[in-house]
């Protein structure tokens, strides 16, 4: 258990879980399978403890004094509570939040796209547009608020659950009742009353919900308005099922083998509801299928996206340090093509740094009241920087040559092998022993070409719209009007006759095709 250090114990920390107190909190009455086997108990399963102990560090740190300034925070109360539902009011707010999400996102190399900060962003954007919820289901609005007060009070880990996995019956190939299947899957409402609602379903892509301790359950596009809700759902609710994908890590090995990779994951699960109740202050929307399109959902989810891309800046700023370690130990600085290689990975961090801070100075206030990173910044980052994670991931095995190719136990690098030397003597640098230079190999593969980074990669390019959705939004949202009239006035012309470029709340509208696309992704 982590010290708390003079000046957070007793009542100011009451907030606060250490890791201990998180991993005891998963200890209910979850049903997890794996491989179709009931998991006891989530914490000591080696596909899902792992990743648990990594999220565990990050409740310890709460209480470390340097990473509490940007992991906590106090209250007007005196009380120090958790960081990650901080509602942001102002633009020092937002950059306070984004050294947070960073140092978390270090812990785990980013490979954690839904850390313990993530699916809390999802409440706040909810809150940032209050009043359309007030208009449009006023007898549940107050429900956001009073949810994020508790999250806090709690120090809850929010996972999420929202999209429909693939397959004929969960997949909504139109809009009316006339165009569905026969037979439906998709989690929907079985019953109502006074006291709330009971769902049967299924849903796609949890991830982390194994070890998270309470799920956000929503729809897109729903074609029935029993299919229609944003609910919060304890990850322990009688009924509730989660049915764990295989592990990509490696548990079992050594940290010097694979220092990433031998620690654990987050992991993906179907979320399966049978008869979930629901109690009324637990539901956010309900029957209310105007909000629950991909439009709408884009506005209260950009808090969400912009923590995912500053997670993605804090991954390029991790690049281009492996990168310079990689030129250190192999003692490469004085060729060429390896500096400019070493020059595009800098250059990668720099443009997304730069978008990174672009969108909290160009942030607005929401509706409702909440600042919000600038909308256009933050998604032609995000573009930018799918776009080029594959070659920035090459860039890296380059550097590496043989390195990645010729990698070593510790035991290896002992045995002998001519002139009485073993082999470790051998492979030696100037800068490094061989034993280091391997651990950076090692470090290399788990980042850029283990099984691991490929789920990580596939995720990113799946996670929160892929590219070309993000450049669909792009053109529907960012203004270049006034560009498009300099041009116009320079030729000559008068103003624009019919079109008109200025930004729209939403997106252009996506067709039946598109929303089944939707449906392979996880937005």
């Amino acid at each position: 258990m982590a010290v708390q250090p003079e000046g957070i114990q007793g009542q100011q920390a009451k907030y606060l879980k250490t890791g201990d107190e998180y991993r005891r909190s998963l200890q209910d009455d979850r049903e997890v399978y794996y491989k179709g086997d009931r998991v006891e108990d989530v914490t000591a399963h080696f596909a899902l403890a792992g990743g648990i102990n990594q999220i565990a560090e990050i409740y310890d740190l709460q209480f470390d004094p340097e990473a509490q300034k940007v992991l906590t925070r106090e209250r007007e109360d005196g009380s120090r509570v958790t960081a990650a539902y901080l509602v942001p009011k102002t633009k020092d707010d937002l950059k306070f939040r984004r050294e947070g999400i960073k140092h978390a996102a270090r812990k785990t190399w980013g490979t954690f796209g839904r850390g313990v900060d993530m699916i809390a962003t999802l409440p706040i954007g909810m809150l940032a547009q209050l009043p359309s919820f007030k208009a449009e289901c006023p007898e549940y609005a107050d429900n956001v608020a009073s949810y994020i007060s508790y999250c806090e009070e709690n120090n809850i880990h929010l996972a999420e659950t929202i999209v429909d996995p693939q397959g004929y019956r969960t997949r909504a190939t139109g809009t009316t009742p006339e165009t569905l299947p026969p037979e439906r899957a998709t989690a929907r409402i079985m019953k109502e009353t006074e006291k709330g609602i009971w769902i049967s379903g299924i849903k796609g892509v949890g991830t982390a919900c194994p070890q998270a301790n309470e799920l956000i359950l929503g729809s897109f596009h729903p074609p029935l308005d029993e299919e229609s809700f944003w609910v919060y759902v304890p990850a322990d609710a009688p009924g509730l099922k989660m049915i764990t994908r295989e592990v990509v890590h490696r548990p079992g090995s050594s940290w010097y083998e694979h220092p990433l990779t031998s620690r654990g994951e987050e992991a993906e699960a179907l979320v399966c509801f049978d008869n979930v109740f629901v109690p009324r202050e637990r539901i956010v929307a309900l029957r209310k299928r105007e909000l629950h399109g991909v439009n709408f959902y884009n506005l209260w989810a950009r808090h969400e996206h912009w923590y995912t891309f500053v997670r993605m800046v804090a991954k390029a700023e991790l690049y281009a340090g492996l990168a310079q370690l990689i030129v250190d130990t192999l003692e490469l600085s004085s060729v060429a093509v390896v500096r400019h290689r070493v020059a595009d990975i800098i250059e990668y961090c720099q443009i997304l740094q730069g978008m990174q801070y672009a969108a909290e100075e160009l942030a607005q206030p929401s509706e409702g009241g909440v600042m919000t990173p600038d909308v256009n910044t933050v998604t032609a980052g995000r573009s930018y920087a799918l776009d080029n994670l594959p070659r920035i991931l090459h860039l890296l095995q380059d550097l590496c040559g043989q390195g990645m190719i010729l990698r070593w136990n510790e035991k290896d690098l002992e045995v002998p092998v001519a002139f009485g030397k073993d082999l470790s003597w051998f492979l030696d640098t100037r800068n490094v022993s061989a034993k280091d230079k391997n651990l950076i190999m090692n470090l290399v593969w788990d980042v850029t070409a283990s099984e691991h980074a490929t789920r990580s990669k596939i995720f990113e390019e799946s996670n929160a719209l892929n590219v070309p959705f993000l450049k669909e939004r792009l053109y529907g949202e960012y203004d270049r009007g006034k560009f498009l009239e300099d041009c116009r006035h320079f030729l000559g012309f008068g103003p624009s006759p019919e079109r008109d470029y200025t930004p729209h709340i939403e997106a252009p509208s996506l067709s039946a095709v598109q929303h089944d696309a939707l449906n392979k992704h996880d937005v």
